[in-house]
């Protein structure tokens, strides 16, 4: 496939998504609300663009020694791609703007971005002692009674 033709089929399809998301906020919500959420979101990414170019004009200032976070380099991009979106017009890509506002996508993303693989926190393997476990056979499995549902619960 052509490579202009894969950015039209994406650009066209970014535009259905964030046409299906107004229409949805405008159901949710109104008119006026939906524009209200769509010029707040907005001037919220102007602010943020704004205390980003403050913080990275601080940062280009002090010596290289000083600022004590070395290598944020690619979350703090991360962070301005977050700012543009939210400066768009549209809900889907206010919604992409602040997840990636949040520090735990940052980092999962720049990792992923570096290559690093993201382990699984806790460990693989779980030592207990013999009295904290007992073993189960397939007879007392059988034997179990079906798990009891509160009064009106829907099916399972």
């Amino acid at each position: 496939m052509n490579k202009s033709k894969l950015v039209a089929y994406v650009l066209a399809a970014w535009l259905v998504v964030e046409i299906l998301a107004f229409v949805f906020v405008v159901e949710v919500l109104g008119v006026i609300a939906a524009i209200v959420l769509g010029v707040g979101t907005t001037l919220l990414g102007l602010a943020d663009v704004k205390r980003l170019y403050l913080y990275l004009r601080q940062r280009l200032a002090e010596p290289h020694g000083e600022t004590g976070r070395s290598g944020n380099l690619l979350e703090g991009g991360i962070e301005a791609v977050g700012s543009l979106l939210l400066i768009l017009p549209g809900f889907a890509s206010d919604l992409v703007g602040l997840a990636l506002k949040a520090p735990s996508v940052r980092a999962r993303l720049a990792d992923r971005i570096r290559g690093k693989v993201v382990e699984e926190k806790g460990p693989r393997t779980i030592d207990l002692a013999p009295t904290e476990w007992k073993a189960v056979t397939e007879e007392k499995r059988k034997r179990r009674p079906p798990a009891r549902r509160a009064p009106g619960a829907g099916p399972a």
